[in-house]
């Protein structure tokens, strides 16, 4: 069961998609601001840019932002990684993208202690309630707690589909949908 979150965090693990949502809502300035930002090493030096729905492209400079200590970024191990690529099949592995297994194995390791993870990436959702953390996640639109952004939010970043996909991968992780039959011997 996931708690149900009462106040907003303060410390979050961001992934690219949430990253590049913030910046299309004008809210990443108050996002940075209101909270102490963590992001996975791999989504810092991916996330360099992001098409506006005109088609211009907008720069998205994180290492600079790393440097100037805006935001921290945070690296696993090979062997974290690894730890939480052996909970999974392959076909469900070969559905979370790198920052995602980053994110992942970081929350794991609990290296963002007091951190949430805040992803609109359906199987990072579930794999992270398979994993048996799915109280560590937020959506990005509980993680607004009411601020309104100037565009609107995508299905993917409401409460509604994060709850659904943290069921989902309870679902699995009881079952055992997607998890690595070696690790439930």
């Amino acid at each position: 069961m996931t708690r149900h979150r009462t106040t907003r965090p303060s410390c979050v693990l961001l992934d690219t998609d949430v990253i590049i949502a913030a910046h299309e809502l004008g809210i990443w300035g108050w996002l940075v601001r209101s909270n102490r930002i963590l992001i996975p090493s791999v989504v810092v030096h991916e996330a360099h840019y992001y098409y506006t729905e005109a088609g211009r492209k907008v720069e998205i400079n994180l290492p600079a932002l790393v440097q100037t200590g805006e935001v921290e970024e945070l690296a696993a191990t090979d062997v974290e990684l690894a730890q939480v690529y052996s909970y999974f099949d392959a076909w469900f592995v070969d559905t979370i993208h790198t920052g995602e297994a980053e994110a992942l194995a970081l929350v794991l390791a609990d290296k963002v202690s007091g951190a949430v993870y805040c992803c609109g990436d359906r199987r990072a959702i579930q794999a992270l309630a398979m994993l048996g953390l799915g109280d560590r996640g937020v959506s990005l639109e509980a993680l607004l707690a009411g601020k309104k952004p100037i565009g609107r939010l995508a299905k993917h970043f409401k409460e509604d589909y994060f709850k659904t996909n943290v069921r989902i991968g309870q679902n699995n992780r009881i079952i055992g949908t997607g998890l690595n039959k070696g690790i439930l011997d």
